[in-house]
């Protein structure tokens, strides 16, 4: 129907865009839900819109290090269990938040200029903070946030993150044999809605503009959701990043696997005011 129908189809993939899968909890998430002091925000949608939503917040052990989680698309704060288990025995307070249209926050559909803006109202009521961590979506809109917002933090770690929001509608008018003629029509729905151009949401558009002291990412060679390749361009532009390069643990496993684990907290550990030349390492993990 895309040819034919270039609107009615825009408005049908931006409403499916925003509309998240269910959240797929196991018994160890639900515990480590349980673990958590559970709090409430109340933020504004959108800089446009100042009605409010509700967004639930869970923090795990208390110190003067606060660390943001932020899960991807369809994930949960609790997804991160093995990763919050080894920042509190580390001496970290961690703090996440179900993001909007997830968990028990505020909302049936979401987008990513809603989350970028959520992301900012929080990290101002709970920081300061030490580190943001995010995974996949929550990775691109924390590094999007800080690099288009008046904010800034001293350590990033970035996980499978996506980079251009762009290239995921390019990918989806592919695999869906959506016709071209479509991307005009859900562009300007998109400005229209969002105030905001899909252009914009681009990470290579902010080549060393990411406000945070050290940035650190790790990705997976097999990841069948980020492009390797992209990201490996992508760090070869910008050589301040860190990076850990894995093979065989996809995209949602490589949040819970020791390599990336003791990456995480190792760089967590350097220190702020001598830094290190960027690295990069590449494990084939079996």
């Amino acid at each position: 129907m895309s040819k034919p129908f270039p609107n009615v189809t825009a408005r049908l993939f931006f409403r499916l865009y925003c509309t998240p899968p269910a959240v797929k909890l196991r018994a160890n998430h639900v515990e480590v839900g349980k673990s958590a002091a559970e709090r409430f925000l109340e933020v504004s949608r959108y800089p446009f819109d100042e009605d409010t939503m509700p967004v639930a917040t869970y923090r795990w052990g208390r110190s003067d290090k606060k660390i943001l989680l932020h899960h991807g698309w369809g994930g949960s704060p609790f997804h991160f269990g093995q990763l919050i288990n080894a920042l509190v025995a580390d001496g970290y307070e961690v703090i996440s938040y179900d993001a909007p249209a997830h968990g028990q926050s505020g909302g049936r559909q979401s987008n990513l200029v809603q989350w970028m803006h959520v992301l900012e109202q929080v990290i101002q009521q709970v920081g300061p903070l030490y580190a943001v961590i995010g995974h996949s979506l929550g990775g691109l809109s924390t590094a999007l946030t800080l690099a288009r917002k008046d904010l800034a933090i001293p350590r990033l770690v970035l996980l499978s993150t996506a980079l251009s929001a762009p290239v995921f509608f390019n990918e989806a008018f592919r695999l869906f044999r959506i016709h071209p003629v479509v991307m005009p029509h859900l562009e300007a729905l998109i400005h229209r809605r969002l105030k905001e151009g899909i252009a914009d949401m681009d990470l290579q558009r902010y080549i060393g503009g990411i406000k945070a002291g050290r940035i650190w990412l790790a990705y997976d060679t097999t990841d069948t959701l980020v492009d390797a390749g992209d990201i490996d361009q992508y760090l070869q532009q910008y050589p301040a990043i860190q990076s850990l390069r894995v093979k065989g643990d996809g995209h949602f496993r490589i949040m819970r696997h020791n390599a990336v684990l003791e990456g995480v907290l190792q760089f967590l550990q350097q220190e702020e005011t001598a830094p290190s030349p960027a690295k990069s390492a590449s494990i084939d993990i079996k």
